[in-house]
């Protein structure tokens, strides 16, 4: 293993030159412009303990020895015709490692501590940065493994592919933290000493299994097994994309959901995916891989996959407008709304993501209050009056949802803050508490509140522009002042949106949620 090489070069033979003594016949001095200085040094480690070798969490390569144990080293200059040829070997702690002429010891009777080993031409050693360094970890004797556990991030690769082998062993402190890897077939996959696997053939199967063993060196006989599926590559001869979400089927998509996962099929079924092109027609709006797109901005984008052997093509095209902002908890990894993190009087706020929805827990404000917010934290938050005029959120009313507990009240405060393309600043949708435009209470217990961007104006900036957008760096509902009650609730959060009108939102409740409703506003 090729350890740890600073190489510099260097732009004259000023630390270089050697003068000798002048003879009687000739006092000149001796022509030296063709000296060669060494512009590199790299140490060599015999075969049978480089495979010991490992790197430690600082990045070092470590080598490690036993009390007692000896190794020889040797090294190799570049360039190989150098002049001068001499090195110095050192130790940064003699009472640990000792090294003479490149043979290494270790001593440490404590059987504890590191030494850095370095080898440098004689003469450059200070301040050249010509140098080889190697880390040797003494131990006062033997700590065998007692296990050994293998993982893999990937355990199916195609013929050429690679996945890598990870192994933890027990216990930590164990001497030799290096594996010997073995493939029980190396014609369908070859393993390295660094647990890369390659896939090599599946003879012309589908795939075929291969099982990958990492074996400790201690001597303990410890070992763990992983098996590895070698799939062939099928190229596909044709492809087509499902078309549901296109924006020729009337599909938007919102920025804020991020992406989508294209659905399609491939001929034959069995193909290798990866063996598509895929390709954006604008990736300022989007970009792809494998069929995984990511929205960037706002606009139509098409995107095509490409069978590369026949031509063969299918392609949609994806709308992602601007105003539009889509939020129903379908996606534990990644949603748009979350509680605002409030505390008071020993209590905080919390949410708990549910599969279409999120429950809300609220804190202590005082002996009457409860409060928990609700905060958009995919910023900016874009809205366009002249496209998704309508915002309109499904959330439950503690009002009615507590009647019972005493609860007569509750604020609901739109506090936002944008600016326009034109320069405008707005702030505070409605100008105060309770302004939204409609109510609509729905079968299940739930309220549907709907803010009309064409009738409520902002306490400062008075009514969004309908011919630009409006991009907020604030984008809170406030959900405060729920009175009276003496202790911690909670609500649920369905579904946050933006429609073209309020016709738009009742049929959505109908149509999508299923649920009839009543309008209290």
């Amino acid at each position: 293993m090729i350890t740890k090489i600073y190489k510099y070069v260097f732009a004259g033979l000023i630390g270089c030159v050697m003068l000798s003594a002048c003879s009687k016949d000739d006092d000149r001095i001796p022509n030296v412009e063709s000296a060669l200085c060494p512009s590199a040094i790299e140490m060599q480690i015999p075969a049978e303990m480089a495979k010991l070798i490992y790197t430690d969490n600082t990045g070092a390569d470590v080598l490690p020895m036993i009390v007692g144990e000896t190794i020889q080293l040797g090294y190799a200059l570049e360039p190989e015709e150098a002049t001068f040829k001499n090195v110095t070997w050192t130790t940064s702690d003699a009472s640990i490692v000792s090294v003479n002429d490149g043979k290494v010891e270790a001593l440490s009777e404590k059987g504890l501590g590191y030494s850095i080993i370095t080898v440098a031409p004689t003469g450059m050693y200070a301040g050249s940065g010509v140098l080889s360094t190697l880390k040797v970890k003494v131990d006062a004797h033997m700590k065998q493994a007692t296990a050994v556990t293998l993982s893999a991030k990937e355990t199916e690769v195609y013929e050429g592919e690679q996945t890598i082998i990870s192994y933890e062993l027990e216990p930590e402190a164990c001497t030799y933290r290096t594996l010997e890897w073995i493939s029980s077939d190396p014609s369908v996959a070859t393993v390295d000493s660094k647990g890369v696997v390659t896939g090599v053939s599946t003879g012309g199967a589908i795939s075929k299994v291969v099982t990958i063993t990492g074996k400790t060196m201690d001597g303990s006989g410890v070992s763990a097994s992983i098996e590895i599926t070698v799939k062939r590559i099928v190229d596909p001869t044709d492809v087509t994309i499902d078309q549901t979400v296109s924006a020729d089927n009337g599909y938007a998509f919102a920025i804020n959901e991020q992406g989508t996962t294209l659905k399609f099929t491939t001929v034959p079924a069995e193909a290798t995916l990866s063996q598509l092109e895929w390709t954006s027609s604008d990736e300022a709006i989007a970009t792809v891989e494998g069929g995984n797109v990511t929205f960037k901005g706002f606009g139509e984008v098409t995107i095509t996959a490409t069978c590369p052997t026949t031509g063969n093509k299918s392609s949609i095209k994806l709308n992602v407008p601007c105003g539009l902002l889509r939020e129903t908890f379908h996606n534990e990894k990644h949603y748009s709304i979350y509680d605002a993190k409030q505390s008071g009087s020993g209590t905080s706020t919390s949410h708990e993501w549910h599969n279409g929805y999120l429950t809300i827990t609220t804190y202590t404000v005082n002996a009457t209050t409860q409060r928990a917010d609700l905060k958009w934290y995919d910023l900016p938050a874009v809205l366009h009056a002249g496209n998704y005029p309508i915002i309109a959120i499904k959330v439950d009313d503690v009002k009615d949802l507590y009647k019972a507990d005493g609860v007569t009240a509750r604020n609901l405060n739109f506090d936002v803050v944008g600016t326009s393309e034109g320069g405008v600043e707005y702030k505070a949708l409605g100008g105060g508490n309770n302004k939204y435009s409609g109510d609509l209470k729905c079968s299940d217990g739930s309220h549907v509140f709907i803010y009309d961007l064409s009738v409520l104006a902002f306490g400062t900036g008075g009514m969004a522009p309908t011919n630009e957008s409006i991009s907020f760096r604030t984008f809170q509902l406030k959900y405060a002042d729920i009175k009276t009650i003496n202790r911690q609730i909670t609500y649920n959060l369905y579904w946050f949106q933006t429609f073209k009108s309020v016709d738009d939102v009742k049929k959505y409740v109908t149509d999508v949620d299923g649920l009839t409703y009543e309008v209290i506003k």
